[in-house]
């Protein structure tokens, strides 16, 4: 009986937990942006202050933080069940895996996911290797460095994310026509 089980793939949950990861990270990202960006704008002015001022700025800038994670963390909850439904029609979860065409779907949508990520990945770097790391380099900046590195963060998980939304869709549409056509030939 354990045979039988190995042979089936859940589907609806691998397309909802790329989405959702692709998700997290575009919102770890934000938050890496905006607290490099903060960390830039204030710098030099928290260095000027004395002991005790830096001591109130430094829990000043953790509630914020807070804040920020705890509505990072509200939007997550709020999104995170839409993006996995607008990425996996009905009627797909789980699916036998030892069906050749429905294999051949899967793999190819893992291959076109895992070329999209490296795709980004190469132009983040080319951003990064051209514009990004010699303007923070110009102003001498670390918090400006980080805000490249979430930026690139945000583009990948977005071109990754926006690749399993279109290909998401597709996919199960074809899934569900291999089977619905898998079916009807063993009952002819």
């Amino acid at each position: 009986m354990t045979a039988d089980r190995e042979d089936y793939i859940n589907l609806g949950s691998l397309f909802r937990s790329s989405a959702t990861i692709s998700f997290v990270i575009q919102i770890v990202a934000v938050i890496m942006m905006i607290g490099s960006l903060s960390a830039y704008a204030v710098g030099d002015l928290v260095l000027e202050l004395n002991s005790q001022l830096k001591i109130l700025v430094l829990l000043l800038t953790c509630i914020l933080a807070l804040l920020i994670f705890l509505a990072a963390m509200s939007v997550f909850i709020r999104f995170s069940r839409r993006i996995g439904d607008a990425v996996v029609g009905p009627g797909v979860e789980e699916v036998k895996m030892n069906t050749p065409r429905v294999k051949l779907v899967v793999v190819t949508f893992g291959l076109l996911v895992a070329l999209m990520g490296i795709t980004g990945v190469y132009v983040w770097y080319l951003l990064d290797l051209y514009y990004l790391a010699p303007w923070a380099a110009s102003l001498n900046s670390v918090s400006l460095r980080v805000f490249g590195i979430g930026l690139g963060m945000f583009f990948i998980a977005l071109l990754v994310q926006l690749i399993i939304a279109a290909v998401g869709r597709s996919a199960t549409k074809v899934i569900l026509e291999v089977l619905d056509a898998d079916d009807s030939e063993f009952l002819d």
